[in-house]
């Protein structure tokens, strides 16, 4: 791969980018194998000396973690194999020869199947792979990164001991690979915090009704246990993310107390006091906060409303992210990633018609050089615009969603493919997004409903979701469907539905639960037994923002027979034509939970059709295999719910 170059001037903002394409009417077929290319370069991340990227990259038709010097030509590039059965969670640089990776396994216990991370050191100069925490880690969790020393000499890891304890936090020289414990395993406590200095200043302990809070003021002090104010009948997630400021008492936390919706506020941590807001949002969460390496303090709050937004706390960045936004207007312009002096920087320009380009932004030239366009086979292409849109459920509750009309096709009585999200604790965005656009350009109105338990629109939404499992979350589905259709967009008997992990779940069940609704259905890597799927500790199968109560949420309160909401249970009454796809390697939904629906279906006698993909995980790793997938979802559509 090649990172090509391209001069662009931002000082005078007129920086030229591709521009939204006219489509014609009607539009051409786009070829399956444009849609079905995985992104020849992503998730990109600059070294703190701002010479090399560290990115996820497409080497030989397969994914891998790579880096490239800034300074070279681009062509030449440093490949980090891992083995074939891990799967890298997070890549991130310890200065700027050394980079970390958090690494997502499974493992046997007690003849069960359990997810675990562990967290590895690629030394760029020797080229070795160690992993870190020796035999201190050996439990579940043993990647979560608490602190990266900015120059890559230590770093802090909360990791178990056994399956059986909660973490300690480990102070991993980098250099030696010697390991020292900070501090011992508090029951309970399973965040850890430090400092912009690198001290480990606070743990945040839950049970079933209370918090804790573990705290020091300084590096040589014991940690003293502080009680929280909070009642003990609140949710347990009005506090997330805490921010202690180095030599202070004070900093930062993203709670939701104050409004329902996770905003960030200033915080006193030595009498666990919430004070005035820094941001909130009055509509939608906040999602995080950013870092700046040159200060460690935080500089930027990042959320998402239609789509995703940051607001800038540093002024000469506000003024810099507004001089981006003008220069390329309608598009999601985003900051990824900075050198330590903010000098050399990463930018990423989208939007959800257009799959982007990541550009490098020098600071100091006031120019920007086009770094990947990630789908190539897409450049010129006319895709499908998309508008966010909401309806209202049956109950009155407000749906947010995201509708995509095929271009050139009118607007009456088109078909329509209803996609719901994954997680299901997560979001859709106005974003670009290949299935859609794919079946958009098939001529399908494409809808997908963030229904309730979607994470970022405050706490209500997520409530309104308990003990909702397969009964309103999936009733949302269908009242998007009858919305489109009194609208007269759609006509309400050519409707499938397609998605996957939860999306899956949604879609198998609504095959069996409302045949009346969908003509097919399409999943990929869904979930068939609820119950299964609660016995697995599938970490990223929800935002851990909602992780503590996952089951809870899931069962609700009355404990109600999860079998009931289970396709797999429901196999034998299946009427609409199903296609199963699913990666044999998956460490997020095992494989089982597609495979024992496809027993279920043969024994009953249901005509479907399965296919399994022996080398991949929770998603497609190889081009070729999402492509045949691609073409298999056109053909079943073909057959199933024409276009026309």
């Amino acid at each position: 791969m090649m990172i090509r170059s391209l001069m662009l001037g931002l000082s005078a903002e007129l920086l030229a980018v591709a521009p939204a394409h006219a489509a014609p009417s009607p539009a051409p077929l786009i070829p399956v194998e444009a849609f079905g290319a995985l992104p020849s370069f992503s998730n990109p991340s600059i070294s703190p000396d701002g010479k090399r990227v560290l990115a996820v990259a497409m080497i030989g038709g397969e994914k891998a973690v790579v880096v490239y010097d800034l300074d070279g030509d681009g062509t030449h590039f440093t490949r980090l194999n891992l083995g074939q059965d891990l799967e890298v969670m997070e890549a991130r640089w310890a200065g700027n020869r050394r980079i970390l990776l958090s690494i997502y396994g499974t493992n046997q216990v007690y003849g069960l199947t359990v997810a675990m991370t562990r967290l590895f050191l690629r030394d760029l100069d020797t080229g070795e792979l160690h992993a870190l925490g020796g035999n201190q880690v050996g439990g579940f969790s043993g990647g979560d990164i608490v602190y990266v020393d900015p120059a890559g000499t230590y770093v802090l890891l909360a990791a178990q001991r056994t399956i059986w304890d909660a973490p300690s936090v480990l102070r991993v020289d980098l250099e030696t690979l010697k390991t020292k414990e900070l501090t011992e395993p508090r029951p309970g406590v399973w965040s850890w915090y430090a400092d912009a200095n690198g001290v480990l200043r606070a743990g945040l302990g839950s049970d079933t009704a209370s918090w804790w809070l573990y705290y020091r003021d300084r590096p040589d002090g014991g940690f003293r246990r502080i009680t929280g104010k909070r009642p003990a009948a609140e949710s347990l997630f009005n506090v997330e993310t805490l921010v202690p400021l180095a030599g202070s008492d004070k900093g930062y936390v993203i709670a939701n107390k104050a409004t329902g919706r996770y905003g960030v506020y200033r915080y006193d941590f030595a009498t666990d006091t919430i004070g005035e807001p820094v941001f909130e949002h009055p509509k939608v969460d906040v999602d995080g906060l950013a870092f700046s390496l040159k200060t460690g303090q935080p500089d930027a709050i990042t959320y998402a409303d239609d789509r995703d937004r940051i607001q800038w706390l540093d002024p000469a960045m506000q003024a810099l992210q507004a001089r981006l936004d003008r220069a390329l207007p309608n598009r999601i312009n985003r900051i990824v990633s900075r050198d330590a002096e903010d000098n050399r920087m990463i930018v990423w320009s989208a939007s959800a018609s257009d799959p982007g380009v990541y550009y490098l932004f020098e600071r100091g030239k006031g120019s920007m050089t086009e770094m990947a366009r990630p789908f190539p086979a897409l450049e010129g292409k006319a895709l499908a615009p998309v508008e966010a849109v909401s309806y209202a459920a049956r109950d009155g509750l407000v749906i947010p969603a995201y509708l995509t009309r095929p271009l050139g096709r009118g607007d009456k009585g088109l078909p329509l493919v209803v996609m719901p999200h994954g997680g299901p604790f997560l979001r859709d965005k106005w974003e670009y997004d290949s299935w859609v656009q794919f079946l958009a350009n098939r001529g399908y109105v494409v809808l997908q409903p963030n229904y309730r338990g979607s994470t970022g629109y405050g706490r209500a939404f997520v409530d309104a979701a308990s003990g909702e499992f397969g009964r309103k979350m999936q009733d949302d589905l269908d009242d998007g469907v009858a919305w489109l259709a009194r609208t007269g967009l759609v006509d309400p008997k050519r409707v499938c539905i397609m998605g996957g992990s939860y999306g899956g779940y949604a879609a198998l069940w609504a095959a069996a639960r409302n045949p009346e609704v969908y003509r097919c259905a399409i999943s990929f890597a869904g979930i068939s037994e609820v119950k299964a799927i609660l016995r697995y500790d599938p970490a990223g199968w929800v935002a851990r923002r909602y992780y503590r109560d996952w089951r809870d949420r899931i069962r609700g309160a009355d404990k109600f027979d999860l079998d009931a909401v289970s396709p797999i249970t429901r196999a034998a009454s299946i009427k609409v034509p199903l296609l199963i796809a699913h990666g044999v390697k998956d460490l997020t939904v095992p494989v089982d939970q597609s495979k024992r629906m496809d027993q279920a279906l043969r024994r009953a006698g249901i005509d479907h059709e399965l296919v399994l993909y022996p080398e991949e995980k929770h998603g497609f790793s190889k081009a070729e295999d999402s492509i045949d997938f691609l073409k298999r979802v056109e053909a079943f559509l073909a057959r199933h719910n024409p276009a026309g």
